[in-house]
């Protein structure tokens, strides 16, 4: 070592002596690589995802609290007061309150919005924009909606449970009402109503009830073909 240190020094008195340029002897900074940047999540969410399911201010159960929409949350409608369909796996003892809202797609502007109570079955309900709402779907947009559950346990203001999508109203054309007729999830809201409405007011119909089975196997939830239809929640009157 000290063999080195000395032809270092003698090497830099020579250099001195010659009038050569002394060359910087320091050592630059060694550059720490960056991590490779990870790869963003597929915006197209499964269909009542982002839920937690372990939540432990909401009863536990075997199916989870589940929007039925198509699986990139955007679904199309020709109606200007649509209606929306969820699995919701609690009955009114369960819950404080479910809220429901939609709202311009920029969600700055409340469209229509209220709360309601569930009834003692648990399954498929749906909620419907009323006649009397003064707002509606207008054509050619796109409106953003969510679902709240405030479970009875929470000690919170906070909703336990949500989940959200998107409704985009589209013009009605007699080959939409086909689709919508043959039961096509091109045009979800509709086509998921029109099934939903037969089945709950007629007697039973294979037909019908496997059609709505496809529709549920369209967006990956076959299992709660399984599931009691209930058809809609209790609107609170506020």
């Amino acid at each position: 070592m000290y063999k080195v240190q000395l032809q270092l020094v003698l090497t830099l008195i020579l250099a001195i002596e010659s009038g050569l340029p002394i060359v910087n002897w320091t050592h630059s900074p060694v550059q720490q690589v960056s991590k490779t940047p990870q790869t963003p999540p597929d915006p197209n969410t499964t269909p009542g995802g982002g839920l937690d399911p372990s939540n432990s201010s909401c009863k536990q159960t075997k199916q989870r609290l589940t929007a039925l929409i198509p699986p990139k949350n955007l679904g199309l409608t020709t109606s200007a007061r649509p209606t929306f369909w969820f699995y919701i796996p609690y009955i009114s003892e369960d819950i404080k309150r479910g809220e429901f809202v939609i709202l311009t797609q920029d969600e700055k502007t409340v469209i229509y919005e209220t709360t309601f109570q569930l009834s003692q079955t648990p399954g498929i309900v749906s909620i419907s924009v009323p006649l009397s709402s003064k707002s509606v779907l207008e054509e050619s947009k796109t409106y953003r909606w969510f679902l709240r559950i405030y479970c009875n346990k929470s000690r919170t203001d906070r909703a336990d449970l949500v989940v959200d999508g998107s409704v985009k109203r589209v013009k009605m054309t007699v080959e939409r009402e086909r689709l919508i007729n043959a039961a096509s999830p091109d045009i979800w809201y509709d086509s998921l109503t029109h099934l939903g409405d037969v089945l709950l007011t007629s007697p039973p119909d294979e037909k019908f009830k496997n059609d709505w089975n496809k529709l549920l196997e369209f967006i990956g939830r076959k299992e709660l073909s399984k599931e009691p239809l209930v058809g809609p929640v209790l609107i609170n009157n506020d």
